[in-house]
């Protein structure tokens, strides 16, 4: 029986040391972001690490599993010889894993404000260059130096605490049989967190309104290894908050309620050019008539005198991928998936270009990038785009910057394909020069000594290079009769950094039309209409008199009687902004993570969240049956 307790002695050692390990991954993180902690609030780490005990447990019950279990069967075969040497390549081989993910993740939760996923693994293998792009907006050096010295400790750690430990040493095989029962009960425990009905999950660790203490208190590593374990979100929604057989017709009928003879055409002719361009990561904050800062979209404070400005527009979600599917196909984001990144179900669904080319508009996308990310060339091809030109279309000698062809290169190719056009014509451009690592080949307006002001400087480019574009389109004769449209692809947590993922704020973008197509009366009209970025779609065919119902999601903003709501999704979390309330709802948590109006009456609140789950429940319905 002693033999028994001391193995189990020796299996509870490594089991200790995993869990040690998981306490330096959250101290990593925790370091890392320790400004949305501050000492006023230091003794919110000890609640952090308590409320994480339980998946810190598994994580480590899951690494010491298959030794164990290995080792146990193992004994059963006398003659075949276990090495020392498998336990310590396999203790070496999940700690490289473990700290290059630890690593990564701090990288991943700074630029998305949500911790490494599947998602993300999904934009790496789809584009390393890309992904490569953005980790470059931390100096590649000190999480790389970070990764070495960790692993190597971790395993110097493991060599000293176990040189002295051996395994083997029980004989009979009642013994052997006890072990593995003992150590299997224990493991699974732990694993499962308990016997309860519901298992483990993230859940478990939530304990505060403060959405940072939340994802601090998750280990990264359970949380990454149950993002592919758990069902399939492809067959399952994760917004299931209603009988899945009932419609939520009546709940959302107020958020598409409105008065079709209200509409207002603002366009002098019914099929103008359009010029149509999607701004990388142009958020308010960039834009002073917006509340944002002074003097870093000059040329684009000139745009708004000068045509109909919308001033409260917000994303659908908070990256490039569902961005353009809420702008173009005016399909909410989807939480932790995203539609563009299957093929056979973007194919099904319809974008706007689609009925400009069977208006008679030749229709054109632009992109100085790899087309192929995000499988953005296949969506525009088939929804209606002829010509794609993207980073391949140009010479290897052109000027090249972290993501491809810069902005101004590509804006003079349009320009330059656009002169012998056919009419109407149809041409959208997406920037690419304000996306992480914010590099420039010339000047850097406000430095670049950090990552806000390289941000402030690649946004105020893109001002300049668009603004050029603008005059130089001017000179042209296609430009009496030809809409401009602008609008971000989503919001950025810079340059002001105060926003968590939960702030209606980081969603905040502008939306602007503006050219000669517009009746002079509309021109310099600023429209402060509660908004979305999916509300694009039914907006720009609603002024060209064209058919709509192929986009149920999508409002006329220019109809005054159109609802004052707009919604907002990151991979956790899903917000709903009306004038009097604004709400973000954690779904892991299942508890509100921000609330703007904390004077409003429950009942409205909870009508408005009420409302927010039946969107993203159908939202999620209709994804799935694509």
């Amino acid at each position: 029986m002693q033999d028994v307790v001391n193995e189990l002695k020796t299996v509870s050692r490594y089991f200790v040391f995993w869990l040690f390990i998981c306490f330096i991954d959250r101290l990593l993180f925790i370091i890392s972001f320790f400004e949305k902690i501050g000492w006023p609030h230091f003794r919110e780490i000890f609640r952090i690490y308590y409320h994480g005990l339980n998946l810190d447990f598994s994580a480590a019950a899951y690494i010491c599993a298959l030794p164990f279990l290995g080792y146990c069967i193992a004994s059963f075969f006398p003659k075949l010889k276990l090495s020392r040497k498998l336990l310590d390549a396999y203790t070496f081989l999940v700690l490289l894993l473990f700290f290059v993910v630890s690593f990564i993740n701090i990288n991943v939760y700074r630029e998305w404000g949500d911790k490494i996923s599947k998602r993300a693994v999904y934009a790496f293998m789809a584009s390393p260059s890309g992904a490569v792009a953005s980790a470059e907006s931390t100096p590649i050096f000190i999480p790389i130096l970070g990764m070495i010295v960790f692993i190597a400790g971790a395993y110097f750690l493991y060599k000293r605490w176990f040189s002295k430990l051996n395994f083997g040493h029980i004989k009979p095989y009642w013994g052997q049989a006890l072990r593995l029962l003992l150590g299997a009960f224990l493991l699974f425990t732990f694993i499962r967190g308990g016997y309860g009905r519901a298992t483990l999950n993230p859940s478990k660790a939530y304990f505060s309104e403060e959405a940072f203490y939340n994802h601090a208190a998750v280990s990264t590593q359970w949380a990454l290894l149950r993002d592919y374990f758990k069902s399939s979100t492809l067959k399952r929604s994760p917004y299931q908050y209603f009988p899945a057989n009932e419609s939520q017709a009546a709940l959302l009928k107020p958020v598409f309620s409105h008065n079709p003879d209200s509409a207002v055409s603002i366009l002098k002719t019914e099929r103008p050019n359009i010029v149509f361009i999607l701004l990388e990561s142009f958020v308010g904050d960039l834009i002073e008539s917006m509340g944002g800062e002074k003097g870093v979209t000059p040329q684009f404070e000139k745009l708004i005198q000068q045509g109909v400005f919308f001033d409260r527009i917000y994303a659908a979600s908070d990256r490039s991928d569902k961005g353009i599917i809420g702008t173009f196909s005016a399909f909410p984001a989807q939480g932790p998936e995203s539609v563009i990144k299957y093929i056979d179900k973007h194919e099904n669904m319809h974008a706007f270009m689609q009925e400009l080319d069977s208006a008679g508009y030749y229709n054109s996308f632009y992109h100085g990038g790899q087309s192929e990310f995000y499988n953005i060339k296949s969506y525009m091809l088939t929804h209606g785009v002829a010509k794609v030109v993207d980073n391949a279309n140009f010479p290897p000698t052109s000027e090249r910057v972290s993501w491809g062809v810069p902005d101004h290169l590509v804006f003079n190719r349009m320009l330059k394909d656009l002169k012998t056009e056919q009419l109407p014509f149809y041409a959208s451009l997406f920037t690419l020069v304000n996306h992480e690592p914010f590099q420039l080949n010339g000047p850097y307006k406000f430095g670049k000594e950090n990552n806000a002001n390289k941000f402030r400087s690649t946004a105020y480019y893109t001002d300049s290079v668009v603004y050029d574009f603008i005059e130089q389109a001017k000179k042209e004769s296609w430009y009496a009769n030809t809409l401009f449209v602008l609008i971000a692809d989503h919001g950025h947590r810079l340059p002001a950094e105060k926003y968590e993922l939960s702030h209606p704020n980081r969603f905040h973008i502008p939306l602007l039309f503006f050219g000669e197509a517009i009746k002079p009366e509309f021109r310099g009209k600023r429209i402060s209409h509660i908004g979305n970025q999916t509300d694009l779609a039914a907006t720009l065919l609603q002024q060209l008199q064209l058919p709509s119902q192929h986009y149920p999601w999508s409002r006329d903003l220019f109809n005054p009687t159109t609802a004052q709501v707009a919604f907002y999704n990151s991979k956790d979390a899903f917000g709903i902004i009306t004038p009097t309330q604004t709400i973000s709802y954690d779904n892991v948590g299942n508890s509100i993570n921000y609330l703007a109006n904390k004077e409003l009456p429950k009942a409205q609140t909870d009508s408005l969240l009420t409302i927010a789950k039946a969107y993203y429940q159908e939202v999620y319905k209709e994804f799935l049956k694509y």
